[in-house]
C-alpha cells in the first residue's frame, strides 16, 4: 500500500502545474518562516530538496539571512542520517539518491543542537504520520530526536484517513503546514 501511495504521489508532484506549485510554495515558505517554530529556533535541519520535491531552497535562504544555523542531512551507512552545517560556501554533491549532500561529513551537528527540523514525505495522515521516500533514514533519526518538527505539503497530500499501515517506529510530525487549493 505504501508503495502504491508513494508511486501515486510523486504522480502527482510531477503534474501539478507549475503557476500552482510556485504559488503553495511561496505560500508555505511564508508559513515556515513566520511560525512560532522557526522563530524560538536557532538550528534548523532542513532537506535540500530536488523536484518533484516542495522546494526548499528559499526557506534555507532565508534561514542564513536571518542568521540562522542552517543544517543538511546526509544519508550515511546503514541507513544513518547525520545533519551537517550549511552556507553557501559548502562543497555539495549528488548522493547515490539523487541528493544534494554535503561533501565535508566530519562534522556531524548533534540531533540536540538542532531546534527545528522540517521533515520531508510524501503523505501525511491528519495526525502527523508520514510515507516518506521508503529508505527510512527520517524515521530512525526521529526516533532520537527531541527538538520540534514540521512538515510542508500540498493539499493532496493530506489523508484524512490514511491507508497505510501505522508502525511502531513511526513518528508522528508535530507540526504540519498545509498550502491552500
Amino acid at each position: 500500500m505504501k508503495e502504491y501511495i508513494r508511486k501515486e504521489m510523486l504522480g502527482k508532484l510531477r503534474d501539478l502545474p507549475a503557476q500552482d506549485r510556485i504559488r503553495m510554495e511561496k505560500e508555505l515558505t511564508k508559513a515556515v518562516c513566520s511560525s512560532q517554530e522557526w522563530k524560538a529556533s536557532k538550528t534548523i535541519g532542513v532537506t535540500w530538496s530536488n523536484f518533484p520535491e516542495i522546494d526548499t531552497h528559499t526557506i534555507i535562504k532565508n534561514g542564513l539571512e536571518e542568521g540562522k544555523r542552517m543544517v543538511v542531512p546526509y544519508s550515511g551507512k546503514n541507513r544513518v542520517m547525520t545533519f551537517h552545517e550549511y552556507s553557501p560556501d559548502v562543497a555539495m554533491a549528488k548522493s547515490k539518491f539523487g541528493i544534494m549532500e554535503p561533501v565535508d561529513k566530519s562534522n556531524p551537528v548533534p540531533p540536540g543542537e538542532i531546534d527545528l527540523l522540517l521533515v520531508p514525505g510524501l503523505a501525511f495522515s491528519e495526525t502527523g504520520f508520514r510515507i516518506g521516500f521508503g529508505g527510512g533514514y527520517y524515521d530512525r533519526y526521529l526516533a532520537a530526536y527531541n527538538g520540534h518538527t514540521l512538515s510542508v505539503l500540498f493539499p493532496f497530500q493530506l489523508f484524512k484517513n490514511p491507508h497505510w499501515e501505522i508502525e511502531a517506529f513511526d513518528v508522528p510530525i508535530q507540526k504540519l503546514l498545509l498550502a491552500t487549493i
